[in-house]
């Protein structure tokens, strides 16, 4: 249980310091998220349109006016990949500006700890050590942090919106879905686990 509050405490801690950092940035590139979560959606969606007016355009007995509507639908379809790909764009920059606005803004934190500390404290091991992976992970880990949460949340918007459109199409093939996505999930949670204690270890 104090593992799990001391987790969510550094969470909030570097999104505090994320926030200060830039506030204006970090809800660009909320935002973003969220657009880019649901932009896969509409195509998938534009896409079933497109196979259906090209099965429809087989039978119908107009073929211009079925070519109309095909083209309408790919037009549509391929104005989604085009925004998607700015969009795409739009998130580097914008990641981009985050990171460096707040790596000056924490080596500007650091600045100020380590002249306000004692010259004691430097002899101390213990001190010293946490100055040390301060001074190394300090900088980035507050936006990677931020961009791990944010690239969790597009996905589990993208995840959701499909696996709601999937199951109106058959229950069956969002279940499948749900059951793919569980194993990445458990490893990737057991091994980060590691990773940090290693880390840890080396300092």
């Amino acid at each position: 249980m104090t593992s799990n509050s001391s987790f969510v405490t550094n969470i909030r801690r570097a999104l505090r310091f994320v926030w200060q950092s830039g506030a204006s940035w970090t809800l660009a590139s909320m935002g973003l998220v969220v657009v880019q979560g649901l932009l896969p959606l509409v195509g998938l969606y534009l896409m079933k349109l497109v196979v259906d007016a090209v099965a429809a355009s087989t039978t119908a007995p107009d073929t211009e006016v079925a070519f109309r509507q095909v083209t309408i639908w790919v037009g549509l379809l391929g104005a989604v990949i085009l925004v998607e790909t700015l969009l795409s764009s739009a998130t580097r920059l914008v990641r981009m500006m985050l990171a460096q606005t707040v790596t000056d803004h924490m080596y500007g934190i650091l600045h100020a700890k380590s002249v306000e500390a004692d010259l004691e404290y430097y002899e101390n091991p213990q001190y010293y050590d946490t100055l040390h992976r301060a001074q190394q992970e300090a900088p980035y880990r507050p936006t990677r942090i931020l961009n791990g949460l944010m690239h969790t949340s597009q996905n589990s918007i993208s995840l959701l919106a499909m696996a709601g459109l999937l199951f109106w199409f058959h229950w069956s093939i969002m279940a499948i879905l749900l059951v793919t996505a569980i194993p990445g999930v458990l490893v990737r949670l057991r091994y980060a686990k590691k990773t940090y204690s290693w880390r840890r270890g080396r300092t």
